[in-house]
């Protein structure tokens, strides 16, 4: 009996081992992927409807933003905007209205997550499910927004003949003591 014990452990340790090497060598940090499921449950399945983000916001219970906060973050743009709080803390859901029509998740923390890989591949199978629409990434630039140095990563969604075109966006804003992340959905209203 307790050979087969061993054996058995030793069997259940090696398929461990084996399926540990088969995971990818750089899996992405639990705050990388909140931040894109956020930014992909909003602003890539729900927007451009703006009724549906706010019904989104309504069903989980995000706090309206005040008014002032809004006008940081937008400046004279009109918009609405939401703090959705999870157990990583504050999200700030924002939708800007035209003549750029925009929906933006923003996080801060005291530092950047490594979202890049994950954000891509998201961006990449959502694309592909878009009819006649192909995504091409721009290089990466350094920007400064809001007077603060910042990583833009860039992609441009072309819908085809007739269509909207759509700017996908990455900016890493390095602030005092923190950094901000800003994933957002652009779309020119012409």
């Amino acid at each position: 009996m307790g050979y087969r014990r061993v054996s058995r452990l030793s069997f259940v340790w090696l398929a461990a081992v084996i399926a540990l090497g088969a995971a990818p060598a750089h899996a992405a940090a639990p705050a990388a992927v909140e931040l894109v499921e956020i930014f992909a449950r909003v602003c890539l399945e729900k927007f451009p409807d703006d009724s549906a983000v706010r019904q989104f916001a309504a069903e989980k219970q995000l706090a309206v933003m005040p008014d002032d906060r809004l006008h940081r973050l937008l400046g004279t743009d009109p918009g609405e905007g939401w703090i959705h709080n999870t157990a990583r803390g504050p999200y700030l859901l924002t939708i800007e209205m035209p003549p750029y029509h925009t929906c933006a998740i923003r996080k801060a923390d005291s530092a950047a997550p490594d979202f890049l890989a994950n954000l891509s591949e998201v961006l990449a199978t959502w694309a592909a499910k878009q009819p006649s629409a192909s995504l091409k990434q721009r290089p990466q630039q350094t920007a400064q927004v809001g007077g603060l140095p910042s990583q833009v990563y860039e992609w441009d969604l072309d819908r085809g003949p007739g269509k909207q075109a759509e700017t996908l966006l990455a900016i890493v804003t390095n602030m005092t003591s923190r950094v901000e992340v800003r994933l957002a959905r652009v779309i020119k209203v012409q």
